[in-house]
């Protein structure tokens, strides 16, 4: 657009009416440009905010930026005249800032062309930033209501460490919109959603748990039993050992009877204390106690196999020896033929030649003094486990066939 002074020769009137009119079109292009400038610096804001700006965008912004706070300054230093300064210098004070501020706004329009879909995107990301803290923050208020009127509900653990947490995503979605950071705010309301959801599971299981716990308690007490009568089989499996086997072969299960009445009395008082949790109302310490009873009888039934399961293998080894020897020798032979196979013989042939030798020295004490089926299995144990970490190694490194 063109503004030309109406020249020296026009008067009063003609004169004021062309400044008025000059001063009014500043105006307009001046809240053009504004509006232009207000709406890519909000995308360029959410960007920052959403942590997707980049340099470039940046160094090109700034430049915008500085061309339209130039234009402002114009804008401003022409407007602050008064309206009754009719003068040629007030109308080219006005045409140069008309001038400026129409630039001003194609160097904003060429930028927000050029970032117009991240620009797009950013603002109405961010714009929802808020919505999404609300709603996480409406969920959790609602579930923590719902605790409060929930008795006796409210006093179960899970339910307890639910309100915990709860709170604690709460006070950091509060810190987290303090910073004005989208991000922080996204995670923060995200976890806010999350220790609700939680928290409204426990709550809608804890009516349940009371069922559970009966049942778990009423079944553990049923494997308590059928544990202590197994337990009466480590005497006399042990006494057994003794008696047919060398001493090296039970010396390590000496305890084992001591260890699994220990196991047994620890895990009688985790289901007495799970019934009396149960009675007070408590069904999610009982359930707890009871897993606590769980593994101590795992424990007493390791204790139990290790004496009753050894000298059933002492008795099977002892019977037909050859029988451990030979399958032994099957997985040696079946290594040496993935070796050949895979052209490796060079890296493996001696390594596995050598579990040959052990095989035969093991077989050969086995046959020295007073047999000692114990140490034989260990070592036939062990080769086995290294043929197998040898195949595993090769299949590995070659993939599997």
């Amino acid at each position: 657009m063109t503004h030309r002074w109406p020249g020296r020769l026009s008067r009063g009137k003609a004169r004021l009416d062309a400044v008025a009119g000059i001063r009014a079109a500043t105006v307009t292009t001046f809240l053009d440009m504004d509006k232009r400038q207000s709406i890519a610096s909000s995308g360029v804001d959410a960007l920052e905010r959403l942590g997707r700006s980049d340099d470039g965008l940046r160094t090109q912004w700034r430049s915008v930026e500085e061309q339209c706070f130039a234009a402002g300054a114009s804008y401003l230093m022409a407007t602050e005249r008064p309206e009754s300064d009719a003068s040629e210098t007030a109308y080219d004070a006005f045409a140069t800032a008309i001038s400026q501020l129409t630039a001003a706004s194609a160097s904003v329009d060429r930028f927000y062309e050029n970032y117009r879909a991240r620009l797009e995107h950013a603002t109405s990301e961010y714009a929802a930033v808020p919505r999404l803290a609300q709603d996480a923050r409406s969920a959790a208020n609602t579930v923590l209501a719902a605790v409060t009127g929930s008795e006796p509900h409210h006093r179960y653990p899970s339910v307890v460490a639910g309100v915990g947490s709860v709170h604690a995503a709460l006070a950091a979605l509060e810190r987290a919109e303090a910073t004005g950071s989208g991000p922080a705010v996204t995670r923060a309301a995200a976890d806010t959603r999350s220790a609700s959801d939680v928290l409204r599971t426990a709550l809608a299981e804890a009516p349940g748990r009371s069922r559970a716990a009966t049942t778990a308690l009423a079944s553990v007490r049923t494997r308590l039993q059928a544990v202590g009568t197994k337990a009466e089989n480590i005497a006399p499996a042990y006494s057994a050992l003794l008696r047919e086997f060398v001493a090296a072969s039970s010396n390590d299960l000496a305890r084992a009877r001591d260890n699994c009445d220990a196991h047994v009395a620890a895990a009688t008082r985790d289901i007495d204390a799970a019934a009396d949790a149960l009675g007070a109302g408590n069904p999610e310490t009982a359930l707890d106690l009871i897993t606590a009873a769980r593994a101590d009888l795992a424990d007493a039934e390791a204790d139990i196999e290790a004496v009753t399961g050894r000298l059933a293998r002492l008795r099977e080894v002892r019977d037909d020896p050859a029988s451990v020897e030979q399958r032994v020798r099957f997985r040696l032979r079946d290594a040496q033929l993935l070796v050949v196979d895979r052209g490796m013989v060079a890296e493996w042939g001696s390594v596995l030649d050598a579990q040959l030798a052990r095989i035969e020295r093991a077989t050969r004490a086995l046959g020295t003094g007073r047999p000692d089926y114990w140490a034989y299995l260990r070592e036939l144990d062990s080769i086995g486990d290294f043929i197998s970490g040898v195949v595993d190694r090769i299949r590995g490194r070659h993939g599997h066939t």
